[in-house]
């Protein structure tokens, strides 16, 4: 279902340059059926970075003064579950608002390419969280780390709506916004589980 490696790399490498600015990045993403079904499968490259923000998560509610969750494997399934939650919530609204806003023609590129930018982004904020767990980031600094990270996400995800959409910063911004709300009260409500 994912493809082989040449397809994944492809794709990660065509999102990262639409997140960078560069419209011929769509070039490299499939947007055929399969191309659409296969990103969203992309969500498997996604949990060694969950596991390490659930590893993260001790040091940094230490720092923060607050409890951690308890790493179980009840917790780690929920999280889980949420993390499943958020990857296909998003897509399900926008393919409803498409079409009375007039994207319905450019939902698969946004969705395709939104899949294999989450990758990316999980990436990088893995990469924070494992610097995190092994010491090399103080916890004390990573908040903030991971806020400048967060930053330059928010950044990619309007490139990377503007340009799969085809769309202005006038209809881009909202679209980010709204991306990012349901991803935070996705987590928010999983948050009264843990």
């Amino acid at each position: 279902m994912m493809g082989g490696l040449s397809t994944i790399r492809n794709s990660l490498v065509g999102a990262w340059q639409v997140m960078l600015g560069r419209a011929e990045g769509l070039n490299r993403l499939d947007f055929s059926l399969e191309g659409f079904w296969r990103s969203f499968a992309a969500v498997i490259l996604l949990v060694p970075f969950l596991l390490l923000m659930m590893l993260a998560e001790r040091p940094l509610a230490e720092e923060a003064g607050i409890d951690a969750v308890p790493l179980t494997a009840s917790s780690m399934a929920l999280q889980g579950i949420a993390m499943l939650t958020e990857w296909f919530a998003f897509p399900l609204f926008f393919a409803a608002i498409a079409r009375p806003f007039g994207l319905s023609s450019r939902y698969v590129p946004f969705i395709v390419t939104r899949n294999w930018a989450q990758v990316i982004v999980g990436a990088m904020i893995g990469a924070v969280e494992a610097l995190v767990v092994v010491g090399v980031i103080p916890a004390a600094a990573a908040s903030f780390v991971i806020l400048a990270a967060f930053a330059v996400t928010l950044r990619f995800s309007y490139m990377v709506v503007r340009l799969s959409l085809a769309v202005s910063m006038g209809m881009a911004l909202p679209i980010v916004v709204l991306d990012l709300l349901f991803s935070l009260t996705i987590w928010t409500v999983f948050d009264r589980f843990f």
